[in-house]
């Protein structure tokens, strides 16, 4: 793997130009539309197919004592079909993980190269698992599952029962969202209001609306500034290129 040259992109998804089917692997149900939400409604719109995997059931994370985990679990699932159905994703995949418990593990590498396989995806999105402020280890775990899921999904010899009704993985490209250094700034301003939207789809995680999420216009914020993007709301990611 090897890094691309820094690229800043001062609107749309040019730097993937090549996508024609992604893979969006998270830890939790609104990990996709708080840090990429921009830019994958703009590669929907560019034709790009888009599936997504949540490693966790996202049983744990509120403090309303209305909910058990279970419960929980079922509001988190059904959010999360429909944030990414606001955006366009064909489908969204909750495994059975508990919140808080995910490890990078033999198990969770077969069950994400299985959808490497299923979908047939060309491109990876998931967090930089080497980020050092990446302080949520369900995060690091999803990422490095992720990452490791690549190279075996390619081999026919790996979990062959996988290949009886799907085709090897032939992922080509990963970007990293929450990256430890940027090399794509993606300007999803004019398209604010589409993740928004389906941030807000997360109502058991964000019961407060747009207030639960003021750090997440915040961050879009800062990394516009780090960009020299000042007054506009940016995504940002790290390219990894496989051979």
């Amino acid at each position: 793997m090897e890094n691309s040259a820094v690229e800043v992109l001062q609107g749309g998804p040019e730097a993937f130009k090549d996508v024609q089917r992604a893979i969006v692997v998270c830890a939790h149900a609104d990990d996709m539309e708080t840090m990429m939400g921009g830019t994958a409604w703009l590669l929907q719109q560019r034709g790009v197919d888009l599936y997504e995997l949540i490693c966790t059931r996202g049983d744990l994370g509120t403090h309303d004592p209305a909910y058990t985990r279970d419960t929980l679990a079922a509001a988190r699932a059904m959010e999360a079909r429909e944030g990414g159905g606001l955006l366009g994703f064909k489908e969204v995949v909750t495994l059975e993980y508990h919140d808080g418990e995910l490890e990078p593990s033999l198990e969770l590498r077969a069950q994400i190269t299985q959808f490497y396989r299923r979908w047939q995806a060309d491109t990876l999105f998931t967090f930089d698992p080497s980020w050092a402020g990446q302080i949520h280890a369900d995060h690091r775990a999803a990422g490095r599952a992720a990452l490791d899921a690549l190279m075996p999904s390619r081999m026919e010899l790996y979990h062959p029962e996988q290949l009886e009704d799907a085709q090897v993985g032939k992922v080509g490209r990963v970007f990293l969202f929450s990256p430890a250094e940027a090399t794509l700034n993606i300007d999803v301003t004019d398209v604010y209001d589409k993740k928004l939207a389906a941030s807000l789809a997360h109502v058991s995680q964000f019961q407060d609306g747009e207030k639960s999420l003021e750090w997440m216009r915040a961050l879009d914020t800062q990394a516009a500034e780090a960009a020299d993007m000042a007054g506009r709301l940016v995504e940002r990611f790290s390219e990894l290129r496989l051979w």
